[in-house]
């Protein structure tokens, strides 16, 4: 007899497991830790497998030891880890990485394996619930919401490794039904999973951004098909390809709070029931349209300066929010009025052309600088979007969007989504005000944000990726050269002519380039994204220097 194992150790990305041989004197089982001899070491390796014949030819080894008479992994995960590996066109190895927790010395592994051994089967809970969120600081706020859990366990990247194996390991052995933890938990061993609930699943957080690049709810969803685990999503915001297919499991949290309701619903446009409109605060938008008409070529507009006035005034808390720190910032050109943002300084207007243009760099810095010249002393906080993760946010009086446009500029398919959930967490911030600087006050994501109706946002904007044929009507698969443009170009030139595909486009400030596939669907389920991955799998380029990334958060 021989096994399957995934050597955890660096090797060649085209090998997903190695074949070892059996000893006599060793009873193995699937998921268990082993040393395996691999060249000159003896790493570890996970039995994903049994195999009764090999090839002749192939000269095998047997496995050096069992380090962990428990399989580490369950009979679902392992399951899981091969879908991985194939949905996301990604290393076994890598997938693995992704799943387990970073082991620990064998002597550690030994102490917490027998503490956990024998356990009566009276003392097992009978149904474990995963919860999960995009930052731990929101840990403490989202157990405030399950008075149940008595007996629940945190995971999350922040535990040390003992810490952490220990916490995989009891979750395992079925002694706890929560369980708490940020993006790595979804991978928890629930040997008793009922349901797994994802708060603000719209987060980016929920992306991971090393191979495989897996989606949380993706991998959420594999895991529900695997063990019947049932979903709940609680978001204010969600994306909408998230809405698209679990409409029926999402709870609206505080601001846009719409009742559960079906697709046919939302299709005969139901409109959002919303919180009482005496508990939201007002939100108002300032268009910047005339600003620079006018010579104002500062962040702050008129109206704005006033209204901080008046609110220093009156001594009323203020927050300035800004989308990020980086150095990056927009141009306005004087010429065609088009106004767009740019990684760096630029000669020309890329409208029209026009040398008459005024760049605008806004960050952190020099925004606090010209708060400073105008009101000299005054207690104005300035964030970006670290002030909706801190462990007890800061409500605000008056909570200001400097930069509204900096969302909708940057040339993304889901950057509509991503406005309307910024300026949903922003209006969970204020009291008394939120106020929008922008140059597009009608544009669909701002005027249902400020409505709180998502309802009537998700069917304009899925209008507009029907149109241009975006997720739920497509997969994207990003394809990321490292390299010349030579070489991107060339990958592009020999993609299959039935693919519909854009770029190269550079990626700023590296040397990398970006291919985006859009491949159409007829439904964006589970089954369908990985049936379609199947057939595309063979025609995608496989090379050095070259990833390939599933489901990107981003097409830049």
């Amino acid at each position: 007899m021989y096994v399957q194992v995934v050597v955890l150790t660096y090797q060649s990305p085209d090998i997903d497991s190695y074949t070892y041989e059996i000893p006599k004197n060793l009873n193995v089982k699937i998921g268990q830790l082993v040393s395996i001899p691999f060249g000159k070491r003896n790493p570890q390796g996970i039995i994903v497998g049994f195999q009764n014949q090999i090839d002749p030819k192939i000269k095998t080894k047997p496995i050096a030891s069992i380090i962990l008479d428990q399989p580490i992994l369950l009979a679902y995960q392992i399951d899981l880890l091969k879908w991985m590996s194939s949905y996301y066109l990604a290393p076994m190895a890598n997938c693995l990485d992704a799943m387990l927790p970073k082991l620990p010395n064998a002597k550690t592994l030994m102490t917490n394996a027998k503490k956990f051994q024998g356990v009566s089967r009276s003392s097992l809970v009978v149904s474990q619930t995963l919860v999960l969120v995009p930052n731990i600081d929101r840990i403490p706020e989202t157990l405030a919401n399950f008075p149940q859990a008595k007996n629940y366990v945190l995971y999350h990247n922040q535990l040390k490794a003992s810490e952490k194996f220990a916490a995989w390991q009891k979750i395992m052995s079925g002694q706890c039904d929560f369980i708490f933890g940020s993006r790595s938990a979804i991978f928890a061993p629930n040997p008793n999973l009922k349901k797994i609930c994802i708060y603000d699943e719209h987060d980016s957080a929920y992306k991971d951004e090393r191979s495989p690049y897996f989606d949380t709810l993706t991998i959420a969803e594999k895991i529900s098909e695997l063990t019947k685990a049932k979903i709940e999503i609680i978001d204010s915001s969600p994306r909408i390809t998230t809405f698209t297919n679990h409409g029926k499991d999402i709870t609206f949290s505080v601001i846009a709070s719409v009742a559960k309701q079906s697709q046919k619903q939302i299709a005969a446009g139901s409109s959002s029931p919303r919180n009482d409109k005496a508990d939201l605060p007002q939100t108002k938008t300032i268009d910047m349209t005339n600003e620079k008409v006018y010579g104002n070529y500062s962040p702050i507009s008129q109206t704005l300066e006033e209204i901080l006035k008046r609110a220093a005034a009156k001594k009323l808390s203020t927050l300035l929010f800004l989308n990020k720190k980086s150095e990056s910032g927009s141009i306005y050109c004087k010429s065609c009025k088009a106004q767009t943002v740019v990684q760096k300084q630029i000669a020309a207007c890329p409208n029209c052309g026009s040398p008459d243009v005024y760049f605008n760099l806004v960050n952190i810095n020099s925004l606090s600088a010209q708060v400073k010249k105008i009101l000299p002393g005054a207690a104005i906080d300035i964030e970006t979007a670290a002030a909706f993760y801190k462990l007890l946010p800061k409500k605000y009086d008056v909570a200001v969007h400097i930069k509204t446009d900096s969302v909708l500029n940057f040339p993304d398919f889901a950057s509509s989504e991503k406005l309307y959930a910024q300026i949903t967490n922003l209006k969970k911030l204020a009291k008394k005000l939120v106020i929008l600087q922008t140059y597009n006050p009608d544009h669909p994501a701002i005027k249902w944000a400020i409505d709180g109706n998502y309802l009537q946002f998700y069917k304009e904007e899925l209008s507009q990726r029907k149109t241009f044929s975006y997720p739920p009507f497509s997969l994207l698969v990003k394809i990321v050269v490292a390299g010349t443009e030579e070489k991107a170009q060339e990958i592009f030139d020999n993609l299959d002519p039935e693919l519909s595909a854009l770029g190269p486009i550079k990626d700023e400030g590296n040397s990398k380039y970006n291919i985006i596939l859009k491949i159409k669907l007829s439904d964006y389920s589970l089954s369908t994204r990985t049936k379609t991955l199947d057939k595309v799998r063979v025609i995608l380029p496989h090379q050095k220097d070259v990833r390939i990334i599933v489901e990107p958060d981003s097409i830049i």
